[in-house]
C-alpha cells in the first residue's frame, strides 16, 4: 500500500510539474487546431502540391522551438521554447514555411547539404 502512494504522489507530482512549465496562451480553441489554422494559412499564401503536413504538440525538452521532417511530413512545437503567443505564432509559421518551400525530394537533399555547407545560422533558407 505505501508504495502505490508513493507511485501515486510522483506520478501527480511529475503531472503537475509538466501543467506548471506548459506556457498558457489562452485560446478559446485547442492549440493544435490554432497551429492548423497558422500552416493552412502559409499553403494559402504559398501554394504547394505537398499534403498538409501534421502538426504535433511537444512537451518534451529540446534546443528547438520546433521542427519540420520532410520524411514524415510532420511538424513539432516545443510549448516549452515558445513562452509566448507572439513566439509560438512565429515558430509555426516558420516551420509552415519549411514544410512549403521544401516539397520535393531534390529540394530536401538541396537543403541537408547546405545545412552541411553552412551550418543552422548561416543557411540560406533559416535566414530568409
Amino acid at each position: 500500500m505505501g508504495l502505490f502512494l508513493i507511485i501515486t504522489g510522483v506520478v501527480l507530482m511529475y503531472r503537475v510539474e509538466t501543467i506548471i512549465k506548459r506556457p498558457q496562451y489562452n485560446l478559446k480553441i485547442p492549440i493544435e487546431e490554432f497551429l492548423d489554422d497558422i500552416t493552412q494559412w502559409v499553403r494559402i499564401m504559398y501554394p504547394t502540391r505537398r499534403k498538409s503536413p501534421r502538426v504535433v504538440v511537444s512537451t518534451l525538452e529540446s534546443d528547438n522551438a520546433g521542427e519540420y521532417d520532410y520524411h514524415h511530413n510532420e511538424i513539432t512545437i516545443y510549448l516549452k521554447n515558445n513562452p509566448t503567443i507572439e513566439i509560438l505564432v512565429d515558430t509555426q509559421i516558420h516551420e509552415s514555411i519549411h514544410h512549403v518551400w521544401t516539397d520535393t525530394k531534390q529540394k530536401q537533399l538541396q537543403f541537408e547539404k547546405q545545412l552541411e555547407e553552412y551550418g543552422y545560422w548561416d543557411h540560406p533558407s533559416e535566414i530568409l
